[in-house]
């Protein structure tokens, strides 16, 4: 099962281009009415965490489309003919990739984290820590109720959602 923040960076980017963009800003105006109604954040700061989580939304996005190129090919690989020792010679400069790619990934998170924590009181923190977990189960909730998934070109094939591998 995919981690829930994984899965919202998911369904923010699943969208093809223009649509993206467009879908973004009530996300973003959720973030933010969230952030200052149960966080207690004024507008600006408000506004300056939701423009940093929006970058990093898109980081990490642009880290699992690398990573998941990479398990394709691992999987057209590792099902493909050719002895065992051919796979692994196939493999292995692209194991070293996929490393670092999750290593970049745990490394963006925390820098976000960072980043956020920096700019809010203990007492904020803990709200935010709090709304952000319920924001993320309401999210999956309703995606386990065809809430979300069920608009076209939201989720992709192979892009979450399934009890497959993942993060």
């Amino acid at each position: 099962m995919l981690r829930p923040a994984l899965l919202m960076t998911l369904l923010l980017f699943a969208l093809p281009g223009q649509a993206q963009a467009e879908d973004e800003r009530p996300l973003a105006r959720f973030r933010m009415d969230q952030l200052q109604q149960t966080v207690g954040l004024p507008e600006d700061q408000a506004r300056a965490v939701v423009d940093r989580w929006s970058r990093y939304d898109r980081e990490q996005f642009e880290k699992t489309q690398q990573i998941q190129q990479l398990r394709r090919r691992f999987n057209d690989i590792l099902l493909g003919p050719g002895s065992e020792e051919d796979k692994n010679a196939k493999v292995r400069p692209m194991l070293e990739q996929f490393v670092e790619l999750r290593r970049q990934q745990a490394d963006l998170k925390f820098k976000f984290e960072e980043d956020i924590r920096a700019r809010l009181s203990p007492a904020q923190q803990v709200r935010l820590i709090i709304q952000v977990e319920e924001m993320q189960r309401r999210m999956l909730e309703a995606i386990r109720q065809g809430g979300i998934g069920n608009r076209p070109g939201l989720l992709r094939p192979g892009m979450g959602g399934g009890r497959r591998g993942g993060r």
